[in-house]
């Protein structure tokens, strides 16, 4: 049984790290794609592309974190979402046009808003709390790798024929299914029939330490995923005009290097790779760990020294310069993703519906991002847009400490009333 266990959960790590491969692999794609092949293609088509992805994956992770959770065996609803994915997801290079893409966008992302909650709730069930912290911490590692090895592939692929991510994806698609088919109910995985995790009753009083960090966490995991999909989804036709001007530089050379010419794809998959290498850097850093937990001090640092980069990238030619802005980007993220998802889980009885919400709230930052920062970045470019992000991130680091402290005085009052 132990193998057994094992297995599976190595199963699922697999399943992590190929979806996300996929996916990784069309968002870097994608942007080229649309600039390319879709008559009259520009960035606020690419942001609303994003943005119907976040917004459908959004709305449907909230509808199903009831739905799900009362299933005998969630990964049914995993298979179910891998399916709907392998057949839209990669059909976009075959219908280019605007419309089109927005179709299989909402398709596609209601696949995968039915498969992660569910893969989070399976890994949260774990009831040893350590051994959840490690496990969580490995399976994001897992889908962190996906988005870091993703870009080196897919760029060059797209430079090569269009179409050649899409076929990838495609096969993988396929490949992820047939590992979810042999991964065990969480039932038999866990032994949760002998071992039933504590009703909510008896997780009330650690609930409130434990929300006290969640709920701050979980407006960190919106601007996170807000702040990193919008490289991912404007950045790449700023970065097509240097290569073509030949603008580009490795750092403050008057010069360009030959290296910096042509192939745009390829040179935009260097700095999202940085983006994910560092966010499954921060998840390795935190699986070995405690310093991280109940500290909120930690994520308005991160956000602020995120803000600040905004102003680089809006204002660099460098490459090295943008891919350590990315790489910022993606630390912060890995940071914060982390910490949510842990508090999400942290109470085995509650998991699948926070899990549910904070994956909910990942897809509205992407929806935010892309769309209103698509349509900036369209109007009137990286330079002016990406300077406004300074604006909301502090007005989001507000939001946030009014809000821990206010749950900090409550829970003291709680606290004071039981002495009593």
């Amino acid at each position: 049984m132990f193998h057994k266990r094992i297995i599976s959960f190595f199963l699922l790590c697999q399943v992590g790290f190929w979806v996300d491969f996929a996916i990784m692999a069309g968002v870097v794609a994608l942007p080229f794609l649309i600039l390319d092949h879709v008559p009259n293609g520009n960035t606020a088509i690419s942001g609303n592309v994003f943005a119907i992805q976040m917004a459908t994956y959004t709305i449907t992770c909230l509808i199903m974190s009831r739905v799900v959770g009362k299933s005998k065996n969630i990964l049914s609803w995993a298979r179910w979402g891998v399916i709907i994915f392998t057949f839209s997801y990669p059909l976009y290079p075959f219908f280019p046009f605007k419309y089109a893409f927005y179709l299989l966008s909402a398709i596609a992302f209601i696949g995968m808003a039915i498969s992660w909650p569910a893969f989070y709730a399976w890994v949260g069930t774990e009831t040893n709390e350590a051994k959840r912290q490690r496990n969580l911490a490995f399976f994001n590692i897992a889908w962190s790798l996906g988005f870091t090895i993703s870009p080196l592939v897919a760029g060059p692929l797209y430079d090569i024929d269009f179409r050649l991510p899409y076929i990838l994806i495609f096969f993988i698609s396929v490949l992820s299914f047939i590992f979810l088919l042999f991964i065990q109910n969480e039932n038999n995985h866990y032994n949760l029939e002998n071992n039933p995790p504590q009703n909510s009753e008896n997780n009330c009083n650690g609930d409130e330490t434990n929300n006290l960090f969640l709920y701050p966490f979980w407006i960190g995991v919106f601007l996170a995923n807000l702040m990193s999909i919008i490289p991912r989804s404007t950045y790449a036709e700023h970065l097509k005009k240097l290569v073509s001007n030949n603008e580009l530089r490795f750092l403050f050379e008057d010069t360009v290097s030959s290296i910096l010419t042509g192939d745009p794809a390829t040179k935009f998959s260097w700095p999202s790779a940085m983006m994910a290498f560092t966010t499954a850097g921060v998840f390795l850093l935190f699986a070995w760990t405690y310093f991280w937990k109940h500290r909120i001090s930690l994520l308005i640092i991160s956000q602020g020294i995120c803000a600040i980069t905004f102003f680089l990238l809006s204002e660099t030619k460098s490459i090295l310069l943008i891919c350590l802005s990315f790489a910022v980007i993606g630390a912060n993220h890995g940071l914060t993703f982390f910490a949510s998802t842990y508090y999400s889980v942290n109470n085995p009885v509650l998991r699948h519906g926070r899990a549910s919400i904070n994956e909910g709230l990942v897809g509205l930052g992407g929806v935010v991002g892309s769309l209103v920062f698509g349509f900036l970045v369209d109007k009137y470019g990286v330079t002016v847009s990406y300077k406004y992000i300074t604006f909301l991130v502090i007005f989001v680091i507000l939001a946030e400490l009014l809000l821990f402290y206010y749950l900090r005085k409550r829970v003291k009052l709680l606290h004071d009333n039981e002495k009593d």
